[in-house]
């Protein structure tokens, strides 16, 4: 199942979704999923409510800290 992401400008599948905020969900995921799926119940499945608080209820990254940690893990990585 995909959904367009307005953070990247393309189709993404669910797995990049409830993983891209350092293994969370999403700050977006409820409204790009919401109609598609019962959303609560598959994040409640899926993590703990400590781990929702820190997904939904912290400042979401700027578009600069997002490529600056792209591209530190890219450093990391290859």
């Amino acid at each position: 199942m995909e959904v367009y992401c307005v953070k990247i400008g393309m189709l993404m599948e669910i797995d990049y979704c409830v993983a891209m905020n350092e293994g969370l969900p999403c700050q977006d995921f409820i409204r790009c999923w919401g109609k598609r799926m019962d959303v609560v119940a598959f994040l409640e499945e899926r993590f703990s409510q400590e781990e929702l608080k820190k997904a939904f209820c912290s400042r979401p990254k700027s578009r600069m800290e997002r490529i600056i940690d792209t591209l530190n893990m890219t450093k990391k990585h290859g």
